[in-house]
């Protein structure tokens, strides 16, 4: 993760809106972010090979994101 990726906010909050100053916790997130964007372009690259239409994969992708809910409770 050495990179800045221009998507992240300048500082995150935690559910109190207040910023979240640990860096490990920071780094952890982006980690993961990063992560996901490269997971993203693989599948829309590999989509696009097939050739499904790019617009649409990510209309479905977004209703995914979109509709995914957090699995822990009492957090």
């Amino acid at each position: 993760m050495s990179k800045i990726n221009k998507y992240f906010p300048i500082y995150w909050l935690g559910k109190d809106k207040r910023k979240i100053s640990c860096k490990e916790k920071i780094k952890l997130i982006e980690s993961n972010l990063d992560e996901f964007q490269e997971t993203l372009n693989d599948i829309i690259d590999e989509a696009v090979l097939i050739g499904i239409d790019e617009d649409q994969l990510k209309s479905v992708l977004l209703k995914i994101i979109k509709n995914t809910k957090n699995n822990l409770r009492n957090v």
